[in-house]
């Protein structure tokens, strides 16, 4: 069996980097970020998460990786006084802190002074090899417990969309979250759940057939296409900027059905004309490209979402000749290719697709009020 497809190719990777690089659209009085510093001791930090004051099993989180020996040099470090780095928190709507930067370290902390394991291949203190902290002396115990380690809380107060470049500077590693795995942090709530459980519907994974979804990439399809579909005339840059507007004005609620509807029929339209290579462009081989490309995703999805779709199936062949004769458009595959993010070819590529499907006949409403941008 042949091996799955990641979601996007080497050129859609470098297109979602440039989505996240792009400057955010504030002004300069919105531009605040709210900071509180504090310098924690390691026993207060526990007490914290005893009482779910300070929250580690969060979902955008890394799994804890460390292994013992690792763990044992944070803790030799800690009993030898060597500074550690600082750890980031993010205060949650309802007061609590939620660890952004120093999972690891902080859990560390939590399990050695809960008695989860015992020191091993420590260079220093090697006289404490295989202790528990129940082990150490007391005077030990109580310099471990003492030792503080500077917190920097990202206080609620904070500029949503600032707080979210922040946590994209801090998302740094081997394991670097996607853009949708930091929103399904940051934006807990009904719409997150009814994300996750969209891409999850046949329907939907149907189109995107041989297609792994690693990073929550259906996910957000899915908030892209939500995001767009009311408001793709007035649509400005940066597109995660969109997204993360969209999540949090309705964190706590999900859209209709009516509009759940339309997405259902503009997928199953989306099947019926093209298969599971909609949004593929076309290889040398003349076969389907194994990544997909989401500025193509918005071009089809936005224009179905306004147009007739029982003609749309009633005519399959003219509709896919419209695909056809748009990719061999250089300006299209301009505004499909590279800085898809940009106003003039976010309205281009999906105006173009309007314009494809109202000149074979197909009742539309979106290239009436949505004109191309050259």
């Amino acid at each position: 069996m042949a091996e799955e497809n990641t979601l996007f190719d080497d050129e859609s990777s470098e297109e979602v980097t440039q989505d996240q690089e792009e400057p955010l659209n504030l002004e300069h009085r919105e531009r605040r970020l709210v900071t509180q510093p504090y310098d924690l001791s390691l026993s207060t930090l526990v007490d914290d998460i005893k009482k779910e004051r300070l929250l580690l099993n969060i979902e955008y989180q890394r799994q804890y990786v460390w292994d013992r020996a690792k763990a044992s040099r944070l803790i030799e470090s800690l009993l030898l006084n060597i500074p550690v780095p600082v750890c980031y928190f993010a205060e949650n709507e309802d007061g609590a802190y939620e660890v952004i930067d120093g999972l690891q370290r902080i859990t560390t902390i939590s399990d050695y002074l809960e008695g989860k394991f015992e020191l091993k291949g420590i260079p220093v203190l090697s006289e404490l090899e295989g202790k528990f902290f129940s082990d150490l002396t007391l005077r030990d115990q109580r310099r471990l417990s003492g030792r503080t380690i500077r917190c920097i809380v990202i206080t609620e107060d904070s500029d949503p969309d600032i707080k979210f470049d922040v946590f994209e500077r801090l998302n740094t590693g081997s394991a670097r979250l996607g853009a949708q795995e930091l929103r399904n942090c940051i934006y807990r709530g009904e719409l997150n759940d009814f994300l996750r459980r969209t891409a999850e519907v046949p329907y939907f994974t149907g189109i995107l057939s041989g297609i792994r979804n690693r990073r929550m990439e259906f996910e957000e399809l899915v908030l892209r296409f939500f995001s767009l579909y009311k408001s793709i005339a007035d649509y400005r840059p940066p597109l995660r900027q969109l997204l993360n507007g969209y999540m949090r004005n309705n964190r706590i609620a999900i859209p209709g059905r009516a509009d759940m509807d339309v997405f259902a029929d503009v997928c199953r339209t989306v099947a019926e004309v093209f298969g599971d290579s909609a949004f593929r462009l076309p290889a040398p081989n003349g076969r389907p490209a194994p990544g997909m490309n989401k500025a193509l995703f918005d071009a089809i999805m936005i224009p179905f979402a306004h147009a007739d779709r029982e003609a749309i199936r009633a005519a399959p062949e003219a509709v896919r000749e419209v695909r056809h004769q748009l990719l061999q458009d250089e300006a299209f595959l301009f505004a499909i290719g590279r800085a898809t993010a940009d106003r003039s070819r976010m309205h281009y590529r999906v105006s173009k697709f309007s314009e494809g499907l109202a000149a074979r006949g197909i009742s539309i409403t979106l290239h009436e009020t949505l004109k191309s941008e050259q």
